[in-house]
């Protein structure tokens, strides 16, 4: 289904995702597949690619490899998808302001006959940098790449940042019901972290009656809140099937955490995304 971008944003504000169809062609989705593949191929003929451990760069369930992180790091020519003109303007209008990236981005790829199978949960972190002289239980948090993703327990929580950051998924294959597609509950957003306050157990058994399957065409773009509450099965597909998709985090450009800052050792980490030219199509235009 074609939405107006009035009607984008609309959506994603009431239940937390949105999906927009249509973003990309299924020639440059081609050329996006023919990227991932190319960089998992590489990386796994050598101990470390582009300056990182190979077994801490590639996730792998049984023989397959099913996640890829640092995605635009080392996915040469890839950083270039997230810059689509229609991207850039439902996020700017979303946030009401421009839009930094604020994750390096991460590829998965449930392939028929794995066990990746996801309960119901929220992405509730941020990927930052304590800010000189800020004291921090490194206990408490996950190290990845030299990166810190910090949870809102670890927050000054004075208001709810999450709602200032947006998750922006490009599905290079289809996303369906078969292969395991991303399941949600509209609105769960709203709610903010659960784990500052409990009951997400709770939650989720009142609700869970009202979740409903992102199916989502090849090409398509999903938008959603970090704190929308979301799980996905496992691939019942034919043998050899994949579901790829890569998934970054934006933020709005004013936004601050206290004692915290945000990293800069990635492309586009700095300044607000500009978006390029040269695609197929523009379901915005």
């Amino acid at each position: 289904m074609s939405l107006s971008l009035e009607e984008t944003i609309r959506t994603l504000k009431r239940d937390g995702i949105v999906t927009v169809e249509g973003v990309f062609s299924e020639r440059e989705m081609t050329e996006f597949r023919g990227l991932l593949d190319k960089t998992i191929i590489e990386a796994l003929q050598v101990d470390r690619y582009k300056g990182r451990p190979t077994d801490k760069l590639l996730g792998r369930a049984k023989d397959t490899v099913w996640l890829l992180w640092e995605l635009y790091a080392v996915c040469e020519g890839g950083l270039r998808f997230t810059r689509h003109p229609a991207i850039v303007r439902v996020l700017e209008t979303a946030l009401g302001e421009p839009a930094i990236q604020s994750s390096i981005g991460t590829m998965f790829d449930k392939v028929s006959g794995g066990d990746a199978e996801i309960g119901w949960h929220q992405d509730n972190f941020f990927i930052m940098l304590p800010s000189q002289g800020c004291e921090v239980d490194w206990g408490k948090t996950w190290h990845q790449f030299n990166h810190i993703h910090v949870r809102p327990t670890e927050l000054k929580w004075t208001e709810d940042y999450f709602k200032k950051t947006i998750i922006v998924r490009i599905n290079v294959d289809a996303q369906t019901i078969e292969n395991g597609c991303m399941r949600i509950i509209p609105g769960s957003y709203h709610e903010g972290p659960l784990e500052l306050k409990g009951g997400q157990e709770e939650y989720v058994k009142t609700r869970e009656s009202e979740a409903v399957d992102c199916v989502a065409g090849m090409g398509s773009v999903t938008f959603y809140f970090p704190t929308t509450l979301h799980s996905s099965g496992r691939s019942i597909a034919p043998e050899g099937t994949h579901r790829r998709a890569a998934a970054h985090r934006v933020r709005g450009a004013s936004l601050r955490i206290p004692d915290w800052d945000w990293p800069t050792d990635w492309e586009g980490a700095l300044y607000p995304i500009m978006p390029e030219t040269g695609f197929d199509r523009n379901p915005f235009a």
